[in-house]
């Protein structure tokens, strides 16, 4: 019983991570599944973000006289934009495989990380930290009505994109889980989830309104058909660039908010990045479906919480596994090898995406039996 309250204790902060990660999957979701390239750069922007932000908050004036954390996060994204602004460049007019430039941004970028601050970690004071200036006193109101522009904002946009039924059933769910989350912020006066979950809902809302753009539907056109898109007079070498701007920058600035909130920029941050966005991805598409309530933006963000839902348990799960197979009389040799422990997050993840991947080939190839049974049919 203790550890199950020690785990739903500690679930908060596993879903701020995961917020703070969700930010990282939406730019990675840009790249790997509209543009359909396979940006390795992430692993670098991902801590350039922390970096970044934490040479402006050892700076005494700030930029430009400006100490606001806000100003820091906008330096972020620019970087983490002109990080993407390379890979898309080496690929696009030096002709380097997408990969490979991925990978020349991703290794110059871990040097220059390291010379920003001039070492490979650093402290970030909690005077510049936009976590630790906000309070329960002074920001739960300003929040709350932050929440309900969103939402009114979210309605208005879904009014124009959805049929009514669709709009009122994903505004319910949204307005359901603002109403719990301030309902948990009242009680615990945690403001820096609130704060978390407000900037994942913006930059998703943003996401979501490029997306059903001109711009978003050019995107979504060169991932899937590039020639066509150059056959319609589209400069896609451009377009292809701005898509990795976008992306890195989101990525960027999850990496500055995660450093925000472990208090420290660290060059190992970066290491795995890019599978942990990939899992994400994977696991949201892989347990829930795209549809006219939900989205492809909001799945793969719901992933993201799975994903260290996962982590979190695995975390915690040492002494109650051990506990369970005790009451079943297991001998210590068995217990040792079947007890869950830290170090088999990674193979749980693992084994967890496998199973997903091969169910949705399973899927495939079904629906790939029925489409060649209904020609024979109609050739009959």
């Amino acid at each position: 019983m203790n550890e199950l309250l020690v785990f739903l204790q500690s679930l908060p902060e596993a879903f701020k991570t995961g917020f703070i990660y969700s930010i990282m999957v939406m730019g990675v979701y840009l790249t790997y599944k509209i543009l359909d390239f396979p940006d390795m750069s992430v692993d670098g922007t991902f801590p350039l973000g922390g970096f970044v932000f934490a040479s402006f908050a050892l700076s005494k004036n700030g930029f430009f006289g400006i100490t606001n954390p806000v100003m820091g996060l906008i330096l972020v994204v620019i970087c983490g934009m002109v990080a993407g602004y390379v890979t898309g460049a080496l690929h696009v007019y030096l002709k380097i495989n997408g990969l490979l430039s991925g990978i020349l941004v991703m290794t110059g970028l871990y040097s220059i990380n390291s010379r920003i601050v001039g070492m490979p970690n650093v402290f970030i004071s909690p005077d510049r930290s936009i976590y630790e200036i906000v309070s329960y006193k002074k920001d739960f109101i300003p929040f709350v009505i932050a929440f309900l522009i969103l939402l009114i904002l979210k309605g208005l946009y879904d009014y124009k994109i959805k049929e009514n039924k669709y709009m009122i059933r994903t505004l319910s769910v949204y307005i359901i889980f603002t109403i719990a989350l301030i309902i948990y912020v009242v009680k615990t006066q945690d403001v820096k989830l609130m704060l978390t979950v407000l900037i994942a809902f913006i930059i998703k809302m943003v996401i979501d309104y490029i997306l059903t753009s001109k711009f978003g539907f050019a995107l979504r056109a060169l991932g899937n058909n590039e020639q066509l898109v150059v056959s319609l007079g589209v400069n896609e070498k451009r377009l292809k660039i701005f898509g990795l701007m976008l992306a890195n920058g989101v990525v960027a600035l999850s990496g500055a908010l995660f450093a925000q909130n472990i208090k420290v920029a660290d060059l190992q941050s970066g290491v795995g990045t890019i599978v942990i966005g990939l899992a994400a991805i994977i696991l949201g598409l892989g347990v829930l479906k795209k549809s006219r309530v939900i989205n492809e933006v909001s799945i793969v963000t719901i992933g993201s919480l799975m994903y260290y839902f996962i982590i979190n348990l695995a975390l915690m799960s040492n002494s109650w596994t051990r506990s369970i197979y005790e009451s079943l009389h297991f001998s210590d040799n068995v217990i040792k090898i079947l007890e869950v422990k830290p170090t088999d997050v990674k193979l749980i993840t693992a084994v967890i995406l496998a199973a997903i991947l091969w169910n949705e080939l399973i899927n495939k190839s079904k629906k790939g039996k029925k489409k060649v049974k209904l020609i024979e049919k109609g050739e009959a």
